[in-house]
């Protein structure tokens, strides 16, 4: 045998000790032949859907794949097969199976149709856990989704968890359909959680002014804070504004949202509602509203708190100064007292400064602001360590 015959062969065997140590994948194949060993073995395809620039992919194949532990459990249980979504049948079953960031982990039937899923890199651990959850019915995203009117409420509530990982806008139309069969929609801790964490919209008024006047019974739970209530309370008295159900062009009417908020978040309606129009114009390349918004913020103090008013500069401070209106908005800032209330959040007003001017490189005046925060004896101490990180980054 001749030596490069002889390391031809040894190339050969190390190439194949190495598959032998990894997931034995099917690499970018027909998919109907992946289909056809999946009836015959009669196993779930799990499907590596990568693009050859995505690093994550990359690093699941080297860290990940390799492990022994998680190629003994896919070559088990599943036909594993690895396709470039950018190349041959790879479009075709991106459109498919929804795949539109990498790596896309899917595991599909025999038949071809989508069980479960992951976005994203996995650890060891995690992406064996992530198997077992698709070989089990009780827990496939898919299948849940099919049935998801008649789940339990522990069992709707892996399924909305899911949905929101995923971010499928199906969740308004499942979950509003969901709570329509609920006689009481606070009814146990699963629906509690599902309502505080998970669906976008409760569907109607009736269930936002139920949820509305149950706070205490909520809080009972002893899982949510009454500020997690509050803030919950807004986020679905925005969202129901912004609904179809009262909604009826396309042009958002705000003097709905001005009502609703009104009616069910009184004492903070002011200044949400001037917020959600800035975000809103932002969200739409509509500065000057937007920034118009934010003065109405800032010439009417006594309608919103202190920090609420530093926290609204903070967050469009660098739309200001784009448009070159930043000291004016720091002056008005500087005009605002402290209420008596709120006397422990001083603090806040240079910290909006701060955080403004490291977001616009305007470095000197970062600096004196800064300097100013770390002399302070009433700062608190993560206030300074946030600042002490941008100091230290410069």
């Amino acid at each position: 045998m001749t030596k490069r015959i002889y390391m031809v062969l040894f190339a050969l065997l190390v190439s194949l000790y190495v598959n032998a140590q990894g997931i034995n994948f099917m690499d970018n194949p027909k998919w109907e032949t992946v289909l056809e060993k999946a009836k015959k073995e009669n196993k779930i395809i799990f499907l590596d859907a990568y693009a050859t620039w995505c690093g994550p992919c990359k690093q699941m194949e080297a860290d990940v794949y390799v492990k022994k532990e998680v190629a003994d459990f896919y070559n088990a249980n599943f036909v594993n097969v690895k396709i470039d979504m950018e190349k041959g049948e790879g479009a075709m079953l991106a459109d498919r199976y929804y795949v539109n960031a990498y790596p896309n982990l899917v595991f599909i039937s025999p038949d071809g149709v989508m069980l479960h899923k992951a976005v994203g890199f996995r650890e060891p651990e995690e992406f064996i856990s992530l198997g077992k959850e698709a070989k089990n019915p009780e827990s496939q995203y898919y299948t849940l989704k099919k049935k998801a009117l008649e789940l339990s409420n522990a069992q709707f509530l892996v399924f909305a968890e899911k949905a929101m990982e995923f971010e499928d806008d199906d969740l308004f139309e499942i979950g509003e359909s969901y709570l329509a069969k609920q006689p009481d929609i606070l009814a146990n801790a699963d629906l509690i959680n599902l309502v505080m964490k998970y669906l976008p919209t409760l569907g109607d008024e009736k269930n936002l002014k139920y949820f509305a006047d149950n706070k205490s019974r909520i809080l009972r739970e002893g899982t949510y804070t009454e500020a997690d209530f509050e803030s919950r309370l807004v986020d679905l008295t925005l969202q129901y504004a912004m609904s179809s159900k009262v909604q009826f062009s396309d042009d958002l009417d705000f003097d709905i949202v001005k009502e609703l908020l009104n009616k069910y978040v009184p004492q903070s309606s002011f200044f949400i509602y001037n917020y959600f129009r800035a975000q809103y114009f932002l969200g739409n390349k509509e500065v000057a509203p937007a920034l118009d918004a934010v003065n109405q913020i800032l010439n009417n103090p006594s309608k919103s708190t202190y920090a609420q008013i530093c926290n609204a500069v903070m967050a469009l401070g660098p739309v200001f100064f784009e448009n070159g209106q930043l000291d004016e908005a720091f002056k008005k800032l500087d005009g605002i007292p402290v209420p008596e209330s709120e006397k422990d959040l001083a603090y806040l007003k240079d910290f909006a400064k701060a955080v403004v001017y490291n977001k616009t490189q305007q470095q000197d005046k970062f600096k004196a602001v800064a300097d100013n925060i770390l002399k302070n004896d009433k700062t608190p101490k993560d206030v300074k360590f946030i600042i002490e990180q941008y100091l230290n980054k410069k």
